[in-house]
Formats: C-alpha cells, sequence, structure tokens
C-alpha cells in the first residue's frame, strides 16, 4: 500500500509531498522475520476481574539472531516488556501492562517496534480495551397471581 500525503504549512516552501509505503499482510500468522501470537491485544474487561496485562509470543522464522526496539507506543496507558532479542528460530515470551489511565478507559490503540535485519522490519500490533458494564440491575422473576 502506498500513500502520498501533501505537507502543507504557513512558512517556507510549497506544498511538499511524502510517500509511505507499507505491507498490509492479510494473514499475519505467516509475516517474516517474526510471527506474532496473538497478533493483536485484547484486554477487554467483562466483569469485575481487572484485566491489566496480556502476554503475547513472538517468534523469530529467520535463520539470523535479530535484536528488537520500541518505535512507538502509548506511554499513558500502557508499557510493554519486549525481549532484547530472539535467536534464529527460537519463541520469546512479551508482556503489556495497563497503567492506571489505561485501566479506566476504552482504546484502541497500537504499538511499534523495529527488527535489526536488513529491511529494518517494523511490526504494529493493534491494542484493544473495552469495559463492559456488569453493575446494571438483573431484571427480578415475577410471581404469579393466586401463588
Amino acid at each position: 500500500m502506498t500513500k502520498s500525503p501533501r505537507i502543507q504549512t504557513n512558512e517556507g516552501p510549497p506544498d511538499k509531498r511524502v510517500q509511505i509505503i507499507s505491507e498490509v499482510v492479510a494473514r499475519p500468522d505467516s509475516t517474516y522475520p517474526v510471527v506474532i501470537k496473538p497478533y493483536k491485544l485484547d484486554l477487554t474487561q467483562f466483569g469485575e476481574k481487572v484485566r491489566d496485562e496480556i502476554t503475547f509470543k513472538i517468534i523469530n522464522k529467520s535463520d539470523q539472531k535479530l535484536d528488537l526496539t520500541m518505535i512507538c507506543g502509548y506511554e499513558n496507558l500502557f508499557e510493554i516488556e519486549l525481549p532484547k532479542s530472539i535467536s534464529a528460530g527460537e519463541t520469546e515470551e512479551a508482556k503489556l501492562k495497563l497503567k492506571e489511565y489505561g485501566l479506566q478507559t476504552n482504546f484502541e490503540k497500537s504499538f511499534t517496534f523495529e527488527l535489526n535485519d536488513e529491511k529494518n522490519s517494523r511490526f504494529t500490533i493493534p491494542v484493544k480495551r473495552t469495559i463492559r458494564n456488569q453493575t446494571a440491575k438483573k431484571p427480578t422473576a415475577r410471581k404469579s397471581a393466586g401463588k
């Protein structure tokens, strides 16, 4: 996918165009050089039990050791614990932990990390949190007349 947004400023030369090129993968279980499982993180909370963290796996499908570097995230919502590196053919676990503000709000965001492979591949992982209200009063059964 290629996009070419125009950048306008109120000073300097006329409008500039930049080109952004990305590869959208229809099957996230077939990415290279790493596979992320699950490929999207859902911290939806259905009841009173707090869901404040989720783990995910990063599988190195390449034949070289890969270093991981965090590129961007939402520091006010969550923190990410990534492994520093993953050896060829190995699997490492990573963790996303919600911060106080992230515990109290619904959101759909993402974070991105980069690998040190020859393409400097970047992976963006979606993160979703919905708080479902379970405190609504449940309907009470009515007694039928005459009983």
